[in-house]
């Protein structure tokens, strides 16, 4: 197939249209017009979808994307976690059981029973082991593995592996989010960002890449029939980049089968329509002010507290989504999750108050925000109100993350997933965080580090949900962030094509995408 910038062909269905040319997204910045052309609709043996996203780079687990989590889900069809996660929570995936040591140090999976990799070759507990060996020297850029000290093949079909602290996430942030890779593919290659083979996105998923047009952001997969969950029931899965405005109307053309908007009037504008469908998900997704607290006059709390009294978040909201708004709890982590403290310090919008905490004083503060974000204008007037005048200075997001990774900033809008194990709350602090829309958090306090990695390995649920709303009030009482409001997304869905599922507390770590495998697969 050669190397996947020139793979050859073009990707099936980008062709003919029918009264609507939709435009399709490299990057952040070309544009290349395309078309699509229906299709019929699927049969039990051969079926299509194709899902509206972004071009998430080359679809291996150390070249895929980080901003946001699309690439992730993408290499979730391709690649498998030992385990995975439905509606109801985690479930055994390439291990079917699995055993851990009272001190919670050791994990011991039993593999499933002759799973293949897509070129036929046996999976085995040598994989596994292998696996997390080599993302110890080359990461995975999506979720970390360096908790992990040690992996120990006990049999073809067994695997142990030793963790330097215990880690109660490991579970769903590591087993279930980490792909496992081929050694008969990786062994021998000593620059897995560079490695471009043919074989560099085989997997042993459901679906196998064949094809990913990279000026146009587009992938094609096709069914892996010798799958050991049993052959998909769909027959190829379309990823394809479309510009935001263009998704409903794409839909409603039956060029795309799956999108989102963050925009709640689809709910009322698709009432009634007996093909398109609405999945609406949980607050998943933040949209927060990141404050540089080295820099004046954010280096002082008092300031940051005043920002957060003169703004109504619950106004900005309903603007931004049109919908009810899920106004930002003070200790982040959002509400409808368990691990939400409903006792955490909050901000009531007084904007007297915010001009008492100010004292009279004036202050210019420089806001970074994409060129597409609504809400700085929204904020600007609340803010001069009380004697705040907000300058926005609007970049693209990979300058943006180079700013915010090099603290080159005073405040920031950001907007990201925040569900899953609260343990990302250690990692933003920590600069352990991949993904690139949720860079830039600064905090120097002891008191937050010490909780931050005692939850991390405190393997008493009730022990650590109560360390968990330590940290919450923690956050509440600093502010170096101040969370907006949550977003909820609305999925867009041909009810004639397939049916989207939520996933418990969010996909892998918190992703409030829809595309679980699960909806491919036998049931």
């Amino acid at each position: 197939m050669g190397g996947h910038q020139r793979l050859r062909g073009v990707v099936h269905a980008i062709g003919r249209v029918r009264g609507l040319a939709l435009v399709l997204v490299c990057g952040l910045v070309a544009l290349a017009a395309c078309q699509l052309a229906p299709t019929a609709p699927p049969t039990a043996e051969n079926s299509l979808v194709r899902i509206a996203w972004s071009d998430v780079g080359v679809p291996t687990p150390f070249r895929v994307s980080t901003a946001g989590p699309g690439g992730a889900v993408l290499l979730s069809l391709i690649y498998d976690t030992l385990t995975w996660k439905d509606e109801h929570g985690i479930v055994p995936w390439l291990a079917t059981t699995w055993a851990i040591s009272p001190d919670g140090r050791e994990l011991t999976f039993m593999l499933a029973h002759d799973v293949k990799w897509q070129d036929g070759q046996p999976l085995t507990a040598d994989d596994v082991a292998f696996s997390f060996d080599y993302y110890a020297t080359h990461p995975y850029r999506w979720m970390p593995t360096d908790m992990v000290e040690s992996a120990t093949v006990l049999s073809s079909e067994r695997v142990r592996l030793r963790l330097k602290n215990p880690y109660p996430p490991f579970l769903e942030e590591v087993a279930g989010a980490v792909p496992i890779i081929p050694r008969h593919v990786w062994q021998n290659v000593s620059d897995p960002l560079h490695y471009d083979a043919a074989d560099a996105s085989l997997g042993s998923g459901p679906y196998r890449l064949t094809e990913y047009r990279s000026p146009e952001g587009a992938y094609r997969l096709t069914a892996n029939r010798d799958y050991f969950k049993g052959p998909p029931r769909v027959q190829e899965v379309q990823q394809l980049s479309l510009p935001p405005e263009t998704v409903v109307q794409a839909l409603q053309q039956g060029q795309v089968d799956l999108a989102y908007t963050a925009d709640a009037s689809v709910v009322t504008l698709l009432q009634g329509n007996t093909r398109l469908k609405v999945l609406q998900t949980a607050p998943l997704s933040v949209v927060r002010l990141v404050l540089n607290t080295e820099r004046p006059p954010l280096d002082r709390v008092e300031v940051r507290q005043a920002l957060a009294v003169a703004l109504d978040r619950a106004a900005v909201a309903r603007a931004v989504t049109k919908g009810d708004p899920v106004v930002g709890s003070a200790g982040v982590i959002p509400p409808e999750t368990p691990w939400y403290s409903p006792s955490v310090r909050q901000y009531a919008f007084d904007p007297a108050a915010a001009r008492g905490l100010l004292g009279g004083e004036r202050l210019t503060l420089e806001l970074l925000a994409q060129p597409d974000a609504r809400e700085p204008e929204l904020l600007q007037p609340m803010l001069e109100s009380v004697g705040v005048t907000l300058q926005t200075k609007r970049v693209d997001i990979q300058t943006k993350a180079q700013l915010l990774k090099e603290k080159r900033y005073e405040a920031a809008l950001l907007q990201h997933i925040v569900g899953g194990d609260p343990d990302y709350l250690r990692r933003w602090y920590a600069g352990q965080e991949a993904n690139l829309f949720a860079q830039g958090d600064v905090l120097h306090d002891p008191a937050f580090d010490a909780l931050a990695q005692q939850q991390a390995t405190t393997l008493d649920p009730a022990a650590r949900k109560a360390l968990v709303a330590r940290l919450q009030d923690v956050l509440a009482e600093d502010l170096p962030t101040i969370p907006l409001f949550y977003r909820r997304f609305y999925w867009i869905y041909d009810s004639t094509r397939l049916t989207p599922m939520n996933t418990s507390g969010g996909l892998m770590n918190g992703i409030p995408l829809v595309d679980n495998k699960l909806i491919f697969l036998p049931t």
